[in-house]
């Protein structure tokens, strides 16, 4: 390929520009790439371009093309500032250019994954109020089935069978202002129903701003993103990526093992993805093809085991003295879309280096990070407590619902609904999700950081899962676990108890061989612990005097 890459002089002046946002990020990237028609976007499921020519491999030159080819679209379809369009298909390089189309008129990209129930879709929509929905034929006909005409006032198109015309002149950028939203981001619904987070100029620039100018990158570095690519975390790589001139990979097959091909077909350096996507690429077998070049995994999102973080920074490569050395990076940016884009807590691993279970390491620059009780005042160190979050990162509440955007604050600072501690050098260690923690007769039992101690402790487990059960009228914590080939459960609870018991921690009721396909996962890949709950937990309800006050939908 030839070289896009953006000098490190180039990106400190962008960083330091502040007219520069989420909604003109594109131009900013056209105008100091050095090479605007070298190969830049690749589009593991090909798109079509301003001539209706399926293409995997687009330069930026070729990517502004299409984009002022759809700009010119809507705008004939009259969208205008502050006009929300939904976007609704199959999780692709389509989310970006939609988004950046919508961006380039002032309008709000409304980004709704793929895979989606349609009625949970129509909901977010209703709640959105968006003028139009822009589909594939594949949603198109399972939106059919729920769309009520006379309720449902928007227009409905499909990329499929859309013409874009090569004659309709292309709209001006729209000039942002820093608090103007370009995009409403859903949360990924393991907690209820999706959220509708708001994304402003601005706010979304901050984290990329700050990792622009210290992205450890190189003239021959590609970024391979396995995010969901209609996700607002995936929206800022896109971005940083073209801020950087680093070219960019998109996935739409979020297994493992397909990245783990695509990182060898296009000699990815950087892998990006949510912990469920790197825990099956830290599962792949040790003599995989695909991951030897790879320097650097990053984590989006929930922090990752750290047993999955260990058997990824054993691949791939780094360099020392010039010369390539086996073992990777593995960088876990904490974070949630309410939070911004970027990670509000850093941690970064390296072979032979070993960080304390659930660590999620310490605040980013743009970050404030507290640790808060109930009643807002902010707690010792070691106490566990509710993360709040304030910066500039951070979302101007959900569209359409000042209720849970007020409720989502306490003391001024943003809950994620997340339980963490922080230790006397100010890293910050996750124990659970609040609505995840298990109240039973014998203590609290962290699910999360119960997970956290049986891959560490039981190298046969391969990933698990601790949820809430039923028992005699009881509610007690059992653990589902994926084994490696050729073991079993037999014993295997006495063994996890004793671990527990010299840990201090709570012992667990019982444990139960699974199958990965067994455990329910929303759209994004995250463990749906509410549905095992109700699958597991009957009637049960916590035992008394250890509700934790927060909202029961807060974050994630």
């Amino acid at each position: 390929m030839a070289n896009t890459f953006v000098p490190s002089s180039v990106r400190h002046a962008l960083a330091a520009d502040p007219t520069v946002g989420g909604g003109n990020a594109f131009e900013a990237a056209m105008r100091v790439s050095p090479d605007v028609h070298a190969p830049f976007l690749l589009a593991e499921q090909p798109v079509r371009d301003a001539h209706g020519t399926l293409r995997d491999q687009l330069s930026l030159a070729e990517l502004a093309d299409l984009v002022g080819a759809w700009s010119a679209w809507y705008a004939g379809r009259g969208v205008g500032p502050r006009d929300r369009v939904g976007i609704y298909f199959r999780d692709s390089a389509d989310d970006l250019i939609h988004y950046l189309a919508l961006s380039r008129l002032g309008a709000i990209a409304v980004l709704i994954n793929g895979e989606m129930d349609p009625a949970i879709v129509l909901a977010y929509l209703r709640q959105t109020t968006p003028v139009g929905l822009q589909v594939d034929d594949v949603r198109q006909a399972r939106m059919a089935g729920v769309l009520q005409p006379e309720d449902d006032l928007f227009w409905v198109s499909s990329i499929d069978t859309a013409v874009l015309s090569g004659d309709v002149p292309v709209p001006p950028p729209f000039r942002h202002a820093a608090g103007d939203p370009v995009l409403i981001c859903h949360t990924s619904g393991t907690t209820g129903t999706p959220k509708p987070v708001i994304w402003a100029h601005a706010q979304m620039m901050e984290g990329i701003r700050a990792h622009l100018t210290r992205f450890r990158d190189h003239p021959q570095s590609l970024i391979l993103s396995a995010l969901p690519q209609s996700h607002g975390s995936a929206i800022g790589y896109d971005l940083l990526a073209m801020l950087s001139g680093v070219p960019l990979a998109l996935m739409s097959d979020r297994s493992g093992s397909a990245v783990a091909a695509a990182a060898g077909r296009y000699g990815a350096t950087i892998v990006v993805g949510f912990a469920s996507t790197l825990a099956q690429l830290a599962l792949q077998e040790t003599d995989a093809a695909g991951l030897d070049l790879v320097e650097r995994w990053v984590s989006v999102g929930d922090a990752s085991h750290h047993a999955h973080i260990a058997r990824l920074v054993e691949r791939g490569r780094h360099w020392a003295g010039g010369d390539p050395v086996p073992g990777s990076m593995f960088v876990d940016g904490f974070g949630s879309s309410e939070l911004g884009w970027g990670g509000v807590l850093g941690l970064i691993t390296v072979p032979g280096v070993t960080a304390p279970h659930r660590c999620l390491g310490v605040p980013q620059p743009f970050a404030e990070v507290a640790v808060l009780r109930p009643d807002g005042s902010p707690a010792e160190a070691g106490e566990v407590g509710l993360l709040g979050v304030k910066g500039a990162t951070v979302t101007p509440g959900y569209w359409n619902d000042s209720d849970k955007t007020y409720r989502s604050l306490l003391n001024g600072y943003w809950l994620s609904g997340d339980l963490v501690f922080r230790d006397e050098a100010n890293r910050f260690h996750h124990v659970d999700r609040v609505v995840d923690a298990i109240h039973t007769a014998g203590g609290m039992v962290y699910s999360v950081l119960t997970e956290e101690i049986l891959l560490a402790h039981l190298p046969e487990i391969n990933d698990c899962v601790v949820v809430a059960a039923e028992r005699s009228g009881e509610v007690r914590a059992i653990a589902l676990v994926h084994l490696r080939d050729g073991h079993g459960t037999d014993g295997m609870l006495a063994r996890i108890n004793k671990v527990l018991d010299g840990l201090g921690h709570t012992p667990l009721a019982d444990v139960r061989a699974t199958d990965v396909a067994a455990v329910p996962v929303g759209v994004t890949g995250k463990v749906l612990k509410r549905r095992l709950r109700q699958t597991y937990a009957g009637t049960a309800a916590p035992a008394a005097g250890h509700t934790v006050s927060v909202p029961a939908e807060q974050g994630r």
